[in-house]
């Protein structure tokens, strides 16, 4: 068969091509939540109810799901930013 570290394709999966049981996760995690979306919120209230922190921490861990996190990029510049700020009226 194959040596190790060799593999029968070299330039390896696509980019963008996600892993077949990675997918199959999701989709499965995305039915289950779909699914329960009702009980969601009583669940929240519930928990809101003895621990209000607790509450708002659990949205703050869903939220990745639904809002995409913000990307942060390193910026470097050659040449130096030169700010002009408005003259004040009394000058």
């Amino acid at each position: 068969m194959f040596k190790p570290g060799e593999s029968g394709n070299p330039n390896g999966r696509k980019k963008g091509v996600p892993n077949k049981d990675t997918q199959q996760v999701k989709d499965a995690y995305l039915a289950l939540i779909q699914g329960n979306l009702p009980q969601l919120q009583e669940w929240l209230d519930r928990v809101a109810a003895k621990d209000p922190g607790r509450a708002i921490d659990l949205l703050l861990k869903l939220s990745p799901f639904v809002i995409p996190k913000k990307s942060e990029q390193d910026i470097s510049l050659d040449s130096p930013i030169n700010i002009i700020l408005p003259k004040k009226e009394d000058e």
